[in-house]
């Protein structure tokens, strides 16, 4: 994964409208222009997807396309400049069905973007161990199912919540929290992604300290679910590409009251995960939300989440903010005296620092 340098190669033949669509992406993507005529047709993009702006209805670009597709493996998205049937069948002759034509809907044109980057990424996961690609593809199923059914106002799946946290749970007795992190940091899906980052730092840290049976399954469910309320916060401000205004602040701090009502309706749910979902923005000096709790107040199991959290935040990158390093984040953590147990911290910062 690290060798990905941009998520999206935007090939034009200069006759389109590459510099529109450059304009719909930035931000939400790292992307890079190549001309169509100075595309090598061999060797790699250093993308997940090359997305092209060309007019396959010409001869002499459709030769130029061919052997750019054919010597690239990067999910492949074309725009059209106008609908034409010869332009279709062509690109169809290269084996890709996906195609749009412009003027395209930004907010769909995105979508496929996302979803196109995602599937390469999912699709990698093949190389890793079987407990952790399984614990990866059964979690996504799961995440995605439980935004779905809240959104819809169901109640969550509660055995396959189960099913998927024993999974990780398995994943981290035998794995690294490095090779969890390095599966994930480049899918699209940002609730998703800063879930099971969360969600496995608590995981794999809370194994490697002896936490184990019934407490580290409890800790696990408490990590996948620790953010099912911002299914209830609206998506233009959920995947914000820039820092968000104060009023949209105001709207995503809700995320954590919408957690409490959403995990209060589920029957049996211990309740110290449904504790760890809505105080994790909890600070030991009370000068966190919702209901401003400190010291005593704050359990263990919601000091860990904290921690999980923060730190699973700053190692991610956005497109305001640079990823952290492992070292620099935990050196900043350690500032945060009044927010994060300090105890706790020196554990985790142990545990991480030893971890390859």
């Amino acid at each position: 994964m690290h060798g990905i340098r941009s998520d999206i190669v935007i090939v034009s033949d200069g006759r389109g409208n590459a510099a529109d669509i450059v304009s719909a992406l930035n931000g939400f993507f790292r992307l890079r222009e190549e001309s169509l005529n100075d595309c090598r047709a061999n060797g790699e993009s250093g993308a997940h997807l090359t997305l092209f702006c060309a007019n396959a209805s010409s001869d002499e670009t459709f030769a130029k396309l061919k052997n750019v597709v054919k010597a690239r493996d990067s999910e492949k998205l074309f725009i059209l400049p106008t609908h034409n049937s010869k332009s279709v069948a062509r690109i169809k002759d290269l084996g890709i069905a996906d195609y749009m034509v412009w003027p395209v809907d930004v907010e769909e044109l995105r979508a496929k973007v996302k979803k196109a980057i995602n599937r390469r990424v999912e699709r990698s996961w093949a190389a890793l161990d079987p407990t952790s690609r399984a614990a990866l593809e059964s979690s996504l199923v799961c995440f995605e199912d439980c935004f779905s059914r809240v959104q819809a106002g169901e109640s969550l799946p509660m055995e396959m919540v189960q099913s998927s946290c024993q999974r990780i749970r398995e994943s981290a007795q035998i794995g690294t929290l490095g090779g969890w992190i390095d599966a994930l940091e480049e899918h699209h899906n940002y609730s998703f992604r800063h879930s099971m980052f969360v969600c496995g730092t608590i995981t794999y840290f809370a194994n490697a300290i002896g936490i184990s049976g019934s407490d580290l399954q409890l800790l696990t469910v408490g990590g996948l679910l620790h953010d099912i309320g911002k299914s209830q916060v609206p998506l233009e401000i959920l995947d914000k590409p820039g820092k968000l205004e104060p009023h949209e602040w105001d709207v995503m701090r809700k995320h954590a009251e919408y957690s409490r009502e959403v995990l209060l309706r589920e029957q049996g749910l211990d309740p110290s995960a449904v504790a760890m979902a809505v105080h994790h923005h909890e600070k030991l000096d009370g000068s966190g939300y919702p209901d401003g709790l400190s010291g005593a107040q704050i359990s263990d199991h919601v000091r860990l989440m904290a921690i999980a959290d923060v730190y699973s935040a700053l190692i991610d990158k956005r497109s305001y903010k640079e990823a952290m390093s492992k070292e620099a984040a935990i050196d900043l953590m350690g500032k945060f005296r009044g927010h994060l147990d300090m105890d706790i911290l020196r554990a985790f910062r142990s545990y991480m620092l030893d971890t390859k």
